[in-house]
């Protein structure tokens, strides 16, 4: 087919504006027919879907341990024995030091001695009771024996009880020479050696439980009666941008920063593996209370950016019997999970879109949907 010149000299503006216009029909066109004639590309499919989302807000903070202590002798003594060092990972009850305890171990040998002395003292008071007052029953004892047997008894049962706590106070002496990890955790620091002489009180390691982090948020003050104790929130470590973590609010303190007026916000977050650590910044998102509403949501990985900065979704739709994706423009709003919500574009509930497939999709090109089933993206 030719095409007849349209312009001259005289008509140079009028063609300045109609072939600019008549090349991009003819680009659009010939894009169109070759993606119709293209074989259909294998996709899998999802639904645009009507979700009750939960309004958020955004804030930045950074995670503190949950748990931190300086581990400390009861008592003062030379240290015999470390169990640990800095990076040492411990359980409940792991011994951490062990102090020379062998002048508590003789008081502990002494007071059981004495124990073991006041028993058989009680025995024997006892039994000289008993017999007198087998002999009372023949009227062969006087009221005055028998009333003193009655009070060498009571006298020792006082020695034995006495005793007895002696003993379980040299016990727990002994037992103060020693200092157990009272948590799971990490050992951060260590400031004592074997042979050091260690005061009472002084701290021997620094201990950080690791099972479960805390992350330390300003909260504006419009949102402190916003935010209520459990609620859920989403947290992206900057050391780990690639994961989200799910997490809860465990309090909300009422001590505002005056400069700021800010209100620290604590949340808890399950960290089994160790792959978070006290110190690392992150990016909250927490849920509100009384921000509830409905909204239209696509997956997440069925948007696809642009290189101009906007978004996109590929609709399919049934056309001449064959399915077709098309480009639709979209506005992105709140995230919930795996889920992002639309809150502008021409998507309406229900309708398909091409979830994975969708890098290098053509407007009106046939697409074979995997399995010949829309799969949800919740699957």
């Amino acid at each position: 087919m030719l095409l007849t010149p349209m312009c001259s000299s005289k008509r140079l503006p009028s063609c300045r504006v109609v072939l600019p216009a008549l090349l991009l029909w003819l680009s659009f066109t010939g894009s169109t027919v070759a993606a119709q004639g293209a074989a259909p590309v294998p996709v899998t499919l999802a639904e645009a879907t009507l979700e009750t989302l939960h309004e958020q807000v955004r804030l930045s903070g950074t995670s503190i341990p949950w748990r931190r202590v300086p581990l400390s002798s009861r008592v003062e003594g030379l240290a015999t024995r470390v169990y640990v060092d800095a990076g040492s990972w411990v359980r409940p009850g792991d011994p951490i030091l062990e102090l020379d305890a062998r002048l508590a171990e003789i008081e502990m040998e002494i007071a059981a001695a004495r124990v073991a002395e006041a028993e058989a003292r009680h025995r024997d008071a006892n039994r000289r009771r008993d017999e007198l007052l087998k002999l009372k029953q023949g009227r062969h004892a006087s009221e005055t024996s028998i009333a003193s047997a009655i009070a060498e008894v009571e006298m020792a049962d006082a020695v034995l009880t006495r005793e007895r706590a002696e003993l379980a106070r040299a016990r727990e002496l002994r037992e103060r020479h020693s200092v157990a990890a009272p948590f799971a955790g990490m050992v951060v620091s260590k400031e004592v050696e074997v042979g050091q002489w260690v005061e009472r009180d002084a701290a021997v390691v620094e201990l950080v439980a690791v099972d479960t982090l805390r992350v330390s948020v300003p909260l504006p003050q419009r949102y402190f009666p916003r935010v209520v104790t459990g609620a859920k929130a989403w947290v992206v470590f900057d050391a780990l941008p690639e994961r989200e973590f799910q997490g809860s609010v465990f309090a909300r303190l009422a001590l505002a920063n005056e400069s700021t007026r800010s209100f620290p916000l604590l949340i808890d977050i399950p960290n089994p593996d160790q792959l978070l650590a006290p110190g690392m910044s992150a990016r909250i998102r927490v849920e509100l209370r009384d921000g509830i509403s409905e909204a239209l949501t696509v997956p997440r990985d069925a948007v696809v950016a642009k290189s101009d900065g906007s978004r996109q979704v590929w609709r399919v739709a049934e056309d001449d019997g064959v399915l077709k994706a098309f480009p639709v423009p979209v506005e992105l709003g709140r995230a919930q999970g795996d889920r992002l919500e639309l809150v502008g574009g021409a998507l309406q509930a229900g309708e398909r879109i091409v979830l994975l497939g969708n890098e290098n999709l053509r407007p009106g090109q046939a697409v074979r949907p995997l399995d010949d089933a829309a799969v949800s993206a919740r699957d």
